[in-house]
């Protein structure tokens, strides 16, 4: 784990929205807390959130996050499949 995977993990998510942008460790990792993997797919899909380079970090302003997220929960909904028990 980095230093910087260390800061995003241990930062409240209220410190984190309150800053103008979070990285993208504090994003993924840190505020949602998916794996790695997981969130650099999410990142090379076509409806990623628009980041941007600092240095050699990617950052995202908080609230382009906020309108990302907003985004997926409307487009790809969670509904709970039901038991599909067969007779027996």
């Amino acid at each position: 784990m980095t230093a910087s995977t260390q800061t995003a993990v241990t930062a409240s998510p209220a410190d984190l929205m309150a800053k103008p942008a979070m990285s993208f460790e504090e994003l993924f990792l840190g505020l949602l807390g998916l794996p790695e993997s997981t969130a650099e797919e999410l990142v090379r899909s076509p409806d990623a959130p628009k980041m941007f380079l600092l240095g050699r970090r990617r950052y995202i302003r908080t609230p382009d996050a906020v309108a990302w997220l907003d985004r997926m929960a409307e487009a790809k909904p969670y509904f709970p499949r039901r038991n599909n028990r067969r007779a027996a």
